[in-house]
């Protein structure tokens, strides 16, 4: 017997949020994402590339919170952003699917 890949049943994955505004500032964005209920926690990733290679990740905890500033990030440059929530279940993280990657300029 070969060994099994279980799939992560999809009653477990947490509902996908959807980018609602994304703000350059100064070295800095502001990214608002439609709160979901039942998560605990969600995931910005940002990067340079369109690829998304070499991203960041900035974690949040809680469901409350549906708004990030990102700062101390280069000036006037274009960052490519995404966000996915995440429920831990038993220990275990589940991530939903990211949103559209959405871009944004640095002051």
């Amino acid at each position: 017997g070969g060994a099994t890949v279980t799939e992560t049943p999809a009653v477990l994955l947490p509902k996908k949020t959807a980018i609602k505004s994304l703000k350059g500032g100064k070295k800095r964005f502001t990214v608002k994402y439609r709160r979901i209920s039942g998560v605990d926690g969600c995931v910005i990733q940002y990067s340079l590339k369109k690829s998304m290679k070499g991203a960041k990740t900035v974690k949040i905890k809680g469901a409350k919170n549906a708004a990030k500033t990102v700062k101390k990030l280069k000036k006037k440059k274009t960052y490519y952003v995404r966000v996915r929530t995440y429920k831990v279940i038993n220990g275990n993280k589940f991530f939903s699917k990211y949103t559209k990657t959405q871009k944004v300029k640095t002051k």
